[in-house]
């Protein structure tokens, strides 16, 4: 049985292949020895938002998602199972996961590396945080209306 402390994620930088292992590994991709990703907090640039509904969670990453700038992955870690969703530029960046054993959600910027967040931290967060998100995003509706 593997365990998340233990989990570790790997971008090629030549072809975006996400690979993920349960410890410790040696990967080669395009000839190039990979090192595992080291995740941070989430910051303001990269703002989680976790929402419990039913049995999922539904993980929504305020960023950008164009071509050149876009969230790569959204994993659900658990103790022996990971849920990941690859994603690609020009959709949202946002996943649902099975709620079943997870402790950590980790997400991969093409530009600033791997983030992680605990699971129940990024619902507890989420109250403080996500009515100005809402009321931000109504503004960007709007203004789209006026201003095309």
């Amino acid at each position: 049985m593997g365990d998340s402390v233990r989990s570790k994620f790997y971008v090629c930088p030549v072809c975006g292949n996400v690979i993920h292992s349960m410890g410790e590994s040696v990967i080669h991709c395009h000839g190039i020895l990979l090192s595992p990703l080291s995740a941070e907090s989430s910051d303001e640039k990269h703002m989680i938002f976790i929402e419990r509904i039913e049995d999922e969670y539904y993980v929504r990453i305020d960023h950008s998602m164009t071509k050149k700038h876009y969230i790569s992955f959204i994993a659900a870690v658990s103790s022996d199972d990971i849920q990941l969703i690859k994603l690609y530029p020009e959709q949202e960046a946002e996943a649902r996961f099975r709620i079943r054993g997870v402790r950590r959600i980790c997400f991969y910027c093409n530009r600033d590396g791997l983030f992680s967040i605990n699971a129940v931290k990024g619902i507890d967060d989420r109250e403080g945080g996500y009515d100005s998100y809402r009321e931000r995003k109504e503004l960007e509706e709007t203004a789209k209306k006026l201003f095309g």
